[in-house]
């Protein structure tokens, strides 16, 4: 074994309950718990690293030091940390055996939300559109290990037919090529029926986000059926059922006028349906990211302020019996406009590199069924920061869980500083007790189980 080591830039240690420590490390992500006895073995090698005197070592040293290592707490002195991020980024950012789509097959939808930038959008996507996308699709097919695709809209359950006719033609072309093909759906819930669950699950859609705005009383009046009906116990009675057929993440968006009472009040609620243990909840940002959410800005919390909010009402899913699936994961990109291979598809054929974009037409960077321009300026607005090329990015603590931020913060807001920061930059100490809390308590009610 070597004797030369560095101490990850990306570690954090803090005290836990009952005399022991957290440790967690940015870059593998390894979440783990140490008595105060190797919490000061710990500080002892690290000193003997640093002054370069790490030898003769006990075996209980030596075992701490590989565990140390294979958590990458430590690594090797031949070992550049930063440089195989920054190469494992830029990996990420140009591979191409795998492709991502966002696909909205329609912008209609079927309720008519405050905050939502689709205001009145109808019609589908054409059968042009369609061959578009799938001889993009066919023309890459040879050399792809993988397609991803994200169901959008609108809502796209009002589009059912065209998801079977992509999906089937998809499912086809990866068996012939040999790629891996995998698709989740972002989704009001309204009509997920269980017929309609049940297709779903056969057109290998594995998860599905849905949105609940608080309490039923809140929801109902903050989305509303285009009718001017509610749509809360519908919803929750549909989830209930697709949590037992697939992954269902409960979104709640976050504004000023929520209180840990209206979170509490939701809560309940969800338990009375028993979807505790079967759903996963998290908290959103509402931000103004879109011209037409201008009227919600003075309701919108900044970061800084969110992170404060999302850590009291994460202590109140954990309170209430519900497990935490918010971590802090390191990743190879933020998101598609990252990537050159990763797209948003609107029903026109048009092609954006940002959710808040879809439908705002001064933002797309071409169409489906023309040849892909990488140089377009909409292309390059968001794909070009570099946040290995950004000091404070550089030399934070966590860039392995968010590689610089959202690019459209940068791009159309001009946002800088700690404003592009995630909420994990202002909050990991007290999200890393809740989700430990919640670990050890679903490790306790395994072993009860068994």
């Amino acid at each position: 074994m070597s004797n030369m080591f560095r101490i990850s830039q990306y570690n954090h240690f803090q005290p836990y309950t009952d005399g022991y420590h957290l440790a967690y490390n940015a870059r593998s992500g390894a979440v783990a718990l140490m008595t105060e006895e190797n919490f000061a073995s710990y500080r002892e090698l690290v000193d003997r690293i640093t002054s370069g005197t790490i030898s003769d070592l006990t075996p209980e040293e030596e075992k701490l030091l590989q565990q140390l290592e294979y958590g990458r707490f430590i690594y090797p002195d031949d070992y550049d940390e930063l440089e195989a991020l920054k190469f494992q980024h830029h990996l990420s950012r140009f591979e191409q055996s795998q492709i991502g789509f966002t696909l909205a097959p329609t912008m209609a939808c079927n309720m008519a939300c405050g905050y939502c930038f689709e205001e009145n959008k109808r019609g589908r996507m054409p059968a042009k559109v369609i061959e578009g996308f799938i001889d993009f699709v066919e023309k890459r097919a040879p050399g792809l290990l993988r397609v991803d695709i994200n169901w959008y809209g609108g809502e796209p359950l009002l589009a059912m037919g065209i998801i079977e006719d992509i999906t089937e033609t998809l499912l086809d072309l990866g068996q012939q090529h040999n790629f891996l093909y995998t698709a989740s759906m972002i989704s009001n819930g309204y009509l997920l029926s269980r017929e309609t669950v049940d297709r779903l699950a056969e057109l290998k859609i594995s998860m599905i986000q849905v949105t609940l705005d608080g309490p039923a009383r809140l929801h109902n009046a903050k989305r509303p059926l285009k009718n001017g009906g509610d749509s809360f116990d519908r919803i929750v009675e549909n989830i209930s059922y697709a949590s037992t057929k697939m992954a269902i993440g409960v979104r709640v968006n976050i504004d000023k006028s929520f209180n840990k009472n209206i979170i509490e009040e939701m809560l309940e609620e969800l338990k009375r349906a028993d979807l505790q243990d079967r759903v996963g909840v998290y908290f959103g940002q509402l931000e103004a990211s879109a011209t037409v959410c201008a009227n919600i800005s003075e309701s919108c919390y900044n970061a800084n302020e969110f992170s404060a909010i999302e850590v009291e009402y994460y202590r109140l899913l954990l309170d209430h019996g519900f497990r935490i699936e918010r971590l802090p994961s390191p990743t190879s990109a933020y998101c598609i406009a990252q990537q050159i291979n990763g797209f948003l598809l609107d029903p026109d054929g048009d092609l954006y590199r940002c959710f808040n974009h879809a439908g705002d037409k001064s933002k797309t960077m071409g169409n489906i069924r023309d040849s892909i321009n990488y140089r377009h300026q909409n292309f390059m607005r968001l794909f070009r920061f570099d946040p290995f090329d950004d000091e404070s990015c550089r030399n934070c603590s966590i860039l392995p869980i968010c590689l610089g931020g959202c690019p459209a913060r940068r791009a159309d807001r001009g946002m800088t500083g700690d404003e592009m920061c995630e909420s994990w930059k202002h909050n990991l100490r007290p999200m890393l007790e809740i989700i430990a809390r919640s670990k050890q308590l679903q490790a306790a009610m395994t072993a009860k189980e068994q």
